[in-house]
């Protein structure tokens, strides 16, 4: 169910205004672990294909049509809305009060988006008071450099109590050196997990944060991800795919982004753009004890606009089961 505040929108520059449409995440989707797209979208020579074209579009067609014709910034004025949902994850922490977490994935920066419209999305989301920011990878789009110009919005995702943390997503990767990422972060407040985990205390009592890296483009490294706190119980996993392999190793609630809802999809219809091997194209699942939420992300790529998959970020409240 979707509603709508039909309110002036609230992306207008230095202006902070309330977010105009918000919607309910339908309950969980069972899968059985066996569902399987016949082309891995992860691999073979349809994926090399994609990313060289993806590197080609980024790195050097994008900076020459960007100052020509940037129309997203009119589709987020519009279409962008905030998903939420309440969670109660097996393996939850029993004594921890419940937790708002605000997910926002694939933000893209580049050409297609403007400082001054994250910045309006970065206030508007924030007057939600969630208690932790994750950023679920993909924050440029063909070059680490593409992140300095939002450093400042960004920012202000660090008044959550819990702070704001990053992993790194396959375009991070795509030009530059990722270190400089993190470290251009760092100097925002932003902390990054790469295969590497956190304990965060919360009304008195903790829950462990973990951040796996790149499923294509990274070297994920789960036993140096366990070896310091365990398994998390909150895991960024920029892509769904990972899902899984958290699974398997006892993480109760896996939050991921990368597919964009397939960017592009007709009217009740399945993902044009199928970016996960596993059919985890948007919403949440369930397997075993595990749930995942993947969003649908920010940003966009290739083109700049969406259809049917509408930009969103992702407020959750998650629980313990009774």
């Amino acid at each position: 169910m979707v509603s709508f505040d039909m309110r002036a929108p609230f992306f207008t520059t230095g202006s902070q205004f309330p977010i105009v449409k918000r919607r309910q995440l339908p309950p969980p989707h069972k899968m059985t672990g066996k569902e399987r797209r016949r082309m891995n979208p992860n691999h073979g020579l349809i994926k090399l294909a994609e990313l060289y074209v993806d590197l080609f579009i980024s790195r050097f067609v994008f900076p020459l049509m960007g100052h020509i014709w940037s129309p997203y910034c009119w589709v987020l004025e519009r279409r962008f809305c905030l998903a939420e949902a309440e969670l109660a994850p097996m393996g939850w922490p029993k004594e921890l009060v419940p937790l708002r977490v605000l997910l926002i994935t694939d933000i893209h920066g580049g050409i297609f988006l403007k400082p001054q419209t994250l910045w309006g999305i970065v206030r508007s989301l924030m007057q939600t008071k969630p208690d932790l920011v994750v950023i679920c990878g993909d924050l440029v789009t063909g070059h680490v450099s593409e992140a300095t110009p939002y450093l400042e919005a960004l920012a202000g995702l660090t008044d959550a109590p819990l702070g704001a943390w990053f992993c790194f997503g396959n375009h991070d990767y795509f030009g530059g050196d990722p270190a400089e990422l993190q470290d251009n972060l760092a100097t925002r407040g932003i902390k990054t997990l790469k295969n590497d985990s956190v304990v965060l205390a919360h009304h008195g009592n903790s829950f462990v944060l973990g951040g796996i890296d790149d499923r294509v483009m990274g070297k994920p490294d789960w036993q140096r991800l366990i070896s310091r706190h365990g398994p998390p119980h909150l895991l960024m996993a920029h892509n769904p795919d990972h899902f899984y392999d958290a699974e398997a190793r006892g993480v109760p609630l896996t939050l991921s982004g990368h597919t964009h809802g397939g960017q592009i999809r007709f009217p009740n219809g399945p993902a044009i753009i199928r970016q996960s091997r596993y059919c985890l194209d948007e919403g949440v699942y369930a397997f075993r004890s595990s749930l995942l939420v993947v969003s649908r992300g920010l940003g966009s790529i290739v083109l700049p606009f969406r259809w049917g998959a509408e930009p969103e970020a992702v407020l959750l409240e998650i629980t313990a089961p009774d």
